[in-house]
């Protein structure tokens, strides 16, 4: 109990301190921050020994990138980095070859040493690559766990509509290194059961509600709600971050996810952060403006996103919004996995 007040303590501190930088104008990179080679250790869940290291989005360009697999592999894991995860896209492209792409998707879905999958970028890419994904080669592996966010967003979006993998919502191989120490202790919560939180958040529209997670980045939602991997969100607490729009983008983007009823059903909304968006007087304005738009409880301010500090968010851990808190109570050893 003591762990995990501490670690809501070091949560609200860090939330209270500016983000690191960015490298290099990447916005899902942040200057590292520990020299601390092994602070991952022990972090990922029980039984996961073998990680495999995928880009199926953009190409992977920054050294952040490869540092951040390093610090994988000195969490004692063993880790498999596919053969094209840092293969040069082509003339113009900013990914690698589809085929690659879906070659390396492939062999580390099917690799039976694989126990989660960690992609090392976002930025573009996933869209093209579901549209081509031969659903039949896979097997559903549902103790599988795939962690990303950003433009992966289509890709865990669309493995819960299908009802493949775990998918986790959480900073890929290259946010590892500029991740602040309270995100790596609350992702180690979040992987073997201990609670996170409270947390507290703002209230938008009132409401008390819980449910399991799903999270996104909001454009690629909107990309979500118009394909056929649109998830099923009754019952779950959207959790919903953007980088680089603009508050105009962010109102027109919500207004197609009310248009085409993604909210209906929802248990609530959380929106996380918005990074790069313009000025934060405006984007607060609009999404008080669009919150009671969404029919459904909402609140705002849980650290998710495009910064170093940024939550792991696992979809089968419940999740608890009462009286203005945010709450992943713990899950008992004992319990089943979810489906």
């Amino acid at each position: 109990m003591h762990k995990t007040f501490w670690t809501c303590a070091a949560l609200a501190a860090a939330m209270a301190l500016p983000a690191a930088p960015a490298a290099e104008g990447d916005a899902e990179l942040s200057a590292e921050t520990s020299e601390d080679e092994f602070r991952y250790a022990g972090v990922f869940p029980d039984g996961v020994g073998t990680v495999a290291c995928i880009s199926p989005a953009s190409y992977p360009g920054n050294p952040k990138h490869r540092r951040g697999v390093e610090l994988l592999e000195k969490a004692g894991l063993e880790v498999k980095v596919l053969p094209h995860a840092f293969a040069r896209p082509e003339p113009g492209k900013k990914s690698a070859p589809l085929a690659y792409r879906l070659e390396d998707f492939y062999a580390a879905w099917n690799d039976p040493e694989v126990d989660m999958i960690v992609c090392i970028r976002g930025g573009g890419g996933s869209g093209e690559l579901l549209e081509n994904l031969d659903w039949s080669r896979l097997e559903k592996r549902p103790d599988l766990y795939f962690q990303g966010f950003s433009d992966i967003t289509l890709i865990t979006g669309a493995l819960l509509a299908k009802g493949y993998g775990h998918p986790v919502a959480g900073p890929m191989a290259g946010g590892l290194p500029g991740l602040r120490a309270p995100y790596i202790a609350e992702m180690k919560a979040m992987y073997h059961g201990e609670a996170v939180g409270p947390c507290k958040v703002e209230t938008l529209v009132a409401g008390n509600f819980s449910g399991f997670p799903l999270t996104g980045h909001l454009k690629r939602l909107v990309t979500l709600a118009k394909s056929d991997y649109r998830p099923d969100v009754r019952g779950r607490v959207v959790f919903i971050e953007s980088v680089r729009s603009t508050p105009e983008g962010i109102r027109e983007q919500l207004r197609t996810l009310v248009e085409r009823k993604f909210f209906d059903g929802a248990a609530g909304v959380v929106f996380c952060q918005f990074v790069k968006c313009g000025e934060k007087e405006e984007v607060d304005a609009v999404l008080r403006e669009m919150a009671p738009e969404l029919g459904v409880p909402v609140c705002r301010g849980f650290p998710f996103g495009h910064s170093s500090r940024c939550a792991t968010i696992d979809f089968r851990r419940r999740v608890v919004v009462e009286d203005g808190m945010l709450t992943f109570p713990p899950t008992a050893p004992s319990s089943p996995r979810l489906p």
